[in-house]
């Protein structure tokens, strides 16, 4: 299109022309990638490198650099990425952790010694009690040696006396008397010989049987003991039989390692 020469001293008019602008899809496409304050960019939606904006659309350098930024600053909304996971490092031992662990573990160690020391104040109080119940039972054995012993020396002693016989009379006294002590025996001194005489003459014969002892009483080394006896005796005038019932009371004591008669006395 000509145009036409300006006159002079007429003012010269020139009409604007504009160039072609970009499509609708263009421009649509060139919409979306404008940043907003609250809309979040996604990686994957990068302007168009074909699309060529009107002077007017086109943002300016800076805007540019924001969503370049925002890009890689902001994650994806559609496909967050996943934070790698950082290797955490080991605590680090303080003196306080250190100091912890033999303290949580003292608890357990002094259970044990504990357990320990107690059961051998069990065993060394279960030695004591056995020490002490064998003792105890060696202390009654042995006395119930000695009752016994004092006992059958009783009884040795009243069966002596009580068993005689006018043909062995010398015999069966010296027998009786083997078993008294000297001060018993030095009660028949000067009498012994009468006494068998006696035994002879009269003709007596008696044979003694026990039928019960028992302990009365120990004093010091010395037991008394309660014997019952039964006697068969028969002389020249009386040839049967005839039972008699005596009870004695005879005291045995210890001389010299030997229980010996020192008293013998007839209960009624």
């Amino acid at each position: 299109m000509n145009e036409e020469e300006p006159k002079t001293g007429q003012r010269v008019r020139r009409r604007a022309s504009r160039s072609a602008g970009p499509t609708g899809a263009d421009t649509d496409a060139a919409s979306t990638v404008v940043p907003s304050e609250t809309a979040v960019p996604s990686e994957t939606v990068v302007p168009s490198e074909t699309a060529v904006p009107s002077e007017t659309a086109v943002p300016s350098e800076k805007p540019a650099e924001q969503l370049v930024a925002l890009n890689k600053s902001e994650p994806s909304v559609s496909e967050p990425k996943q934070p790698a996971e950082e290797p955490q490092a080991p605590a680090a031992v303080t003196p306080d952790s250190e100091s912890s662990t033999p303290t949580a573990q003292r608890p357990a160690s002094w259970k044990v010694i504990g357990g320990i020391v107690l059961a051998s104040i069990v065993a060394l109080a279960f030695a004591a009690v056995s020490v002490l119940l064998l003792v105890d039972r060696s202390k009654a054995s042995s006395a119930d040696e000695e009752r016994a012993a004092y006992i059958a020396g009783a009884r040795t002693t009243a069966l002596n006396l009580t068993t005689l016989h006018s043909e062995t009379a010398g015999a069966d006294l010296d027998k009786f008397l083997a078993g008294t002590t000297e001060e018993f025996q030095s009660q028949l001194d000067g009498r012994k010989d009468s006494f068998v005489d006696v035994l002879g003459q009269v003709g007596v014969q008696t044979d003694g049987e026990i039928l019960e002892a028992g302990l009365e009483k120990i004093d010091g080394d010395c037991g008394t003991s309660l014997v019952a006896v039964r006697a068969m005796q028969k002389n020249a005038e009386q040839p049967e039989p005839e039972e008699r019932n005596y009870r004695l009371r005879i005291t045995m004591c210890d001389t010299d390692g030997q229980l010996l008669a020192s008293n013998v006395e007839f209960v009624p």
